[in-house]
């Protein structure tokens, strides 16, 4: 014995290989008594690979007729502003109005001094009261044959010279006065008393507010679905819905963006409501049959597309979300028809294409998800 295990020991391959032996006939005999288990009882080991469906929870929902609207992101402006320039010269005399004042249509703004064009006009009078003078002589002596036909031309020409002297001069002096073209807001005001204005300096900065016109850029997909006079809603900055109608749309797209300048007129009494405020713009387009659904509800398909999944014939249906619009109670669906079981538990734990097991929930919360 003891020499059996000597000649080993020189050769250990021989242990190695023994080993393996072993190792082979145990794991063997393992699969050779598993496959005669499974012969035994092969309902047993079916039953162990098979998972309970899914349980999900859905609500019956009905879609109604809404307006497809779209939204858009634009900005309040003025419906005109003017630049109110001097048309003589002169200093400013008086100022009647200040920065941010509303002024009706013909309300003074701005008064030029006027002394010297009031003397030259009194001046001019009198020289044409001379020349009617003048032109009635030439005419009694022309029918007595005195006068010749030239004198009595030029004595018409000295007339229309001194007529049109005394009409500029009247009118220098109504330009002095400077009053509002428009009803509007002065925003902004250039002199101050003591300036002395040239012909064509600024002098203030008029805007009309009403109507209010809310401006914004829609799509080549979405503006050949407008028209003018159309309905539209704007929410300003601080929440306060407005509405009015679409008054412009470009017929020319804006270089580099291929979208459509359109104006939306809001009326604004008063001009309470100011311009160069940011604003969301809906405006509602053909009529279609949508669902509504809030936000909770919606999920993620495999490939990161959001959408709602629905059961049919107790599978999984995943259907990409087609917004209509949305409002406070939620959003609108369509691409649903006319009807949906909406899986509003458990949408996380499934995908489209598995077998569910559907439970719908209460009848009273059919109409609406929560």
């Amino acid at each position: 014995m003891s020499s059996v295990l000597t000649k080993l020991r020189q050769q250990p391959a021989w242990i190695a290989l023994a080993i393996v032996i072993v190792l082979t006939l145990w794991i063997a005999s393992g699969m050779l008594f598993a496959g005669d288990a499974a012969k035994t009882n092969p309902n047993k080991v079916e039953k162990h690979h098979v998972s309970p469906l899914v349980k999900v929870t859905v609500s019956l929902t009905h879609a109604e007729e809404v307006n497809r609207e779209i939204t858009l992101y634009g900005r309040t402006e003025p419906d005109r502003i003017a630049t109110l320039r001097a048309e003589v010269k002169g200093l400013v005399q008086e100022i009647y109005v200040q920065e941010g004042q509303f002024v009706a249509a013909g309300e003074k703004i701005l008064r030029l001094e006027s002394t010297d064009a009031a003397n030259r006009l009194l001046s001019a009078k009198a020289m044409l009261k001379q020349r009617e003078m003048e032109l009635d002589g030439a005419k009694s002596l022309g029918k007595q044959g005195y006068q010749s036909q030239v004198t009595l031309a030029q004595a018409q020409a000295n007339l229309a010279m001194a007529q049109t002297e005394v009409n500029n001069l009247q009118l220098a002096i109504s330009k002095a006065l400077i009053t509002a073209p428009f009803a509007g807001v002065v925003n902004e005001r250039f002199v101050e008393v003591g300036d002395l204005l040239r012909d064509g300096d600024q002098i203030a900065s008029l805007v009309d507010l009403d109507p209010l016109v809310i401006t914004a850029n829609v799509t080549q997909g979405n503006v050949q679905g407008l028209q003018v006079n159309q309905l539209a809603a704007g929410r300003l900055v601080g929440g306060e819905i407005v509405e009015g109608k679409v008054r412009f749309i470009s017929s020319v797209s804006e270089p580099g963006t291929n979208t459509f300048k359109i104006e939306v007129a809001v009326p604004n009494p008063g001009q309470k409501q100011l311009a160069g405020m940011s604003t969301e713009l809906a405006l509602p387009l053909q009529k279609t049959w949508a669902i509504r659904i809030t936000p909770s509800v919606m999920a993620l398909d495999e490939e990161g597309n959001l959408g709602v999944k629905t059961v049919v014939d107790k599978h999984v249906k995943f259907i990409p979300i087609d917004i209509v619009k949305s409002d406070s109670q939620g959003v609108w669906l369509s691409g649903m028809g006319q009807q949906a079981d909406i899986i509003t538990l458990g949408h996380g734990f499934v995908r489209d294409g598995d077998e569910v097991d559907a439970v719908y929930a209460d009848e009273t919360n059919q109409q609406v998800i929560q």
